[in-house]
């Protein structure tokens, strides 16, 4: 299969860099994820086999990047993120509804932050990706079970986390 074109690279890269926002929690370090997956990727094209969308690959490179940073750290960090704000056009209810959904996204993602290292990819990939169970559980090398498992129980941590922080809201 020949490498891709700058044009293929451009499609893809901002669902790829979404995804190590999520995995990583910061924007700078999401930005050098992404790019040293495209390297890799690129420097090894000629071992994509092609049975898989070019995508999963990419995506299952940049995992393993990711990983590979959260091995190198002694302490895992997690920083607000200006980048998932939540975007306000029209805000109903007025500043008071806005600050509060703010607050939800902001604690929604100090949730999935807090999920342990084994969750969160299966969490990532299908919840919030869109990657089906098969998908996931392929670029991540374990059973679809295993997947169906572990976002079982990262929905089980995310929803306790919101519960303690919004007990009235999930009851």
């Amino acid at each position: 299969m020949d490498a891709p074109t700058s044009e293929q690279i451009a499609e893809w890269y901002p669902r790829l860099f979404r995804t190590a926002m999520r995995m990583t929690g910061r924007h700078d370090l999401a930005e050098d994820m992404t790019q040293e997956a495209f390297c890799r990727a690129l420097k090894n094209w000629e071992k994509f086999n092609g049975y898989s969308l070019p995508t999963t690959w990419l995506r299952c490179i940049l995992l393993n990047c990711v990983r590979d940073w959260q091995r190198r750290q002694s302490v895992r960090r997690c920083d607000p993120l200006d980048e998932w704000a939540l975007p306000v056009s029209n805000p109903a209810g007025g500043p008071h509804d806005v600050l509060h959904k703010r607050e939800q996204l902001q604690h929604m993602r100090e949730a999935i932050q807090a999920l342990p290292s084994a969750l969160r990819p299966a969490f990532v990939a299908t919840v919030l990706d869109g990657y089906t169970y098969k998908e996931t559980a392929d670029m991540l090398s374990v059973a679809v079970g295993t997947i169906a498992s572990r976002v079982y129980e990262a929905r089980k941590h995310v929803q306790a986390a919101m519960q303690k922080a919004y007990p009235e809201a999930l009851t």
